[in-house]
This record gives C-alpha cells, structure tokens and sequence, in this order.
C-alpha cells in the first residue's frame, strides 16, 4: 500500500493583509456612507414638503440627520480603533 505525504494545514491570518489603498476606500466610503446619512432627511423632507405643501418635514429632516449621521461616524471610528488595536496586538 502506497503511504500519502502528509500536509500540515498552514496558519492564515484572521484577517487577510490588505493594501493602503484598499483600506483608504474602505474608510471613504463609510464616512461618505455617513454624510449621505445626514444630508438625504433633510433633502427627502424637503421633497415631502413639496408633494404634500407642508413646511415643516424638511425641519424635521435637518434635524434628525445630522445627530444620526454622528452616530455613524463615531461607530465607523470606534470600529476602526478596533481593528487598529487588534492588529497591534498581533
């Protein structure tokens, strides 16, 4: 009976290595994610202001997008300290 050579399976890293520009797209289009965030409730309100002559959805859009395009932008940094550290760490 022939014996088969034996393979060890080789380690990967967790996350695969990417290049600086890979990275730089990612973070652009999350931060540009988050100002669409805050810039479309105010423009959808103003649409809404217009198809049902009202005057104060475009106010309420102006404020609500804002605070929660914020919220984004401080979840796509807190997350981006993350993958920071833990790449330090290893």
């Amino acid at each position: 009976m022939v014996e088969l050579p034996h393979f060890e399976k080789p380690e990967y890293p967790k996350r695969p290595k990417r290049s600086a520009m890979s990275e730089a797209y990612d973070v652009l289009s999350r931060v540009i994610t988050c100002v669409v965030i805050m810039v479309l409730p105010g423009i959808g309100g103003a649409y809404l202001d217009t198809h049902y002559e009202t005057s104060y959805m475009m106010v309420i859009g102006w404020i609500l997008g804002p605070p929660l395009g914020l919220w984004q932008l401080i979840k796509v940094a807190d997350s981006a300290s993350r993958e920071h550290s833990n790449e330090s760490e290893n």
